[in-house]
């Protein structure tokens, strides 16, 4: 194991679109924080990011709390260029819609890295594919549904064109209602697909957009390139300490004492680098063995490996702190871990 799993975040201007959608339901969003324990200042920090968890606890809730079992295809209709920070600023300097897309790909770990679209050409049809790293967990429809909405809205808003797909496909068997689809998306959407997808015909990728200006593209192309940077240098010893974990990991006596001497530290400094990183070394580790938990389950490894691999004493060991993590049994996570299929009726 050479590489690490990287943390999964998002940035909190993506809560913009779901914090819009909520006010236009008359929602007062500190007090829906707050319900769910969570602090308003600290989820409304600009240009901070927050763990995946507790982004979608605040979708997933969010559905719940306004009776809306399409929150993700309505929150896409709140997308502006800030909704998506520097990134979306930049896309809006852009000449066309495929450079905007160029630019996206390039730089869509501002926003998060969370799902990526992987553009594949075929004849005269471009077909987008989100894509999650491997060890994300099971996510609700309503994170597919904003993305793709948010990317048709924000193609619409940037270029003024009324573009649309030629085709929307989703993993998910058909909800109870396909009317807000083919609203919003205004083309055939297939359900029980192989991949969360969206299919755009090769002319609309030269669309111009309204705004575009070389200057600020450039302006803001130079300002992302440094807030990626910074980005890196932030996470420094929090990547350094993952990898020394990773490569240690069938150590049950790990320790934090043990990774500051591989890094040539005492424990008092690297615990304040972390703090200053925002992370303590308990949960670096906890978060590591959770997420190759996962991996290791969907890859069909036994618990029996899983639990050397990790460093557990012993199978129950693992088993009960898998529970904890998750709230389902490793059993439980393999049977349902290959697709969303498990959480969309939730």
């Amino acid at each position: 194991m050479d590489a690490s799993p990287e943390p999964i975040i998002v940035s909190v201007t993506v809560l913009s679109q779901l914090f819009s959608y909520l006010k236009s339901r008359k929602v007062d969003i500190d007090a829906f924080l707050r319900s769910l324990d969570l602090d308003p200042e600290e989820v409304k920090l600009p240009d901070t990011y927050i763990p995946l968890e507790t982004y979608l606890l605040i979708q997933d809730e969010a559905a719940e709390y306004v009776d809306d079992p399409y929150l993700g295809l309505h929150m896409g209709e709140f997308v502006e260029a800030g909704s998506w920070s520097i990134l979306g600023y930049l896309m809006m300097n852009c000449k066309t819609l495929g450079e905007a897309f160029e630019k996206s790909a390039r730089y869509h770990r501002i926003i998060g890295n969370l799902i990526e679209g992987d553009a594949n050409l075929k004849l005269n049809k471009i077909k987008v594919t989100l894509v999650t790293p491997p060890h994300a967990p099971s996510m609700s429809r309503h994170c597919y549904e904003a993305t793709i909405s948010s990317s048709v809205r924000m193609m619409r808003t940037l270029t003024g064109v009324d573009i649309s797909p030629l085709e929307v496909t989703f993993i998910y068997p058909e909800p109870d209602s396909r009317s807000e689809y083919e609203r919003i998306f205004r083309c055939p959407v297939l359900f029980g697909q192989k991949t969360n997808s969206f299919t755009l015909a090769l002319r609309d990728i030269f669309t111009p957009i309204l705004y575009a200006n070389p200057e600020m593209l450039q302006h803001f192309e130079n300002y992302a390139q440094e807030f990626l940077a910074e980005m890196e240098r932030k996470n420094e010893y929090a990547r350094t300490v993952t990898k020394i974990i990773l490569s240690k990991l069938d150590d049950e006596a790990l320790s934090i004492k043990k990774v500051a001497k591989e890094m040539s530290v005492s424990v008092r400094t690297l615990q304040n680098r972390l703090k200053e990183e925002g992370v303590a070394f308990s949960d670096l580790l906890m978060d590591t063995r959770k997420q190759l938990a996962q991996k290791y389950l969907i890859e069909n490894y036994s618990v029996e490996q899983i639990t050397y691999l990790l460093g557990f004493s012993e199978p129950s060991v693992f088993r009960k702190a898998f529970k904890k993590w998750l709230g389902v049994t490793p059993r439980e996570f393999r049977e349902g871990s290959y697709s969303t299929m498990s959480r969309v009726a939730s």
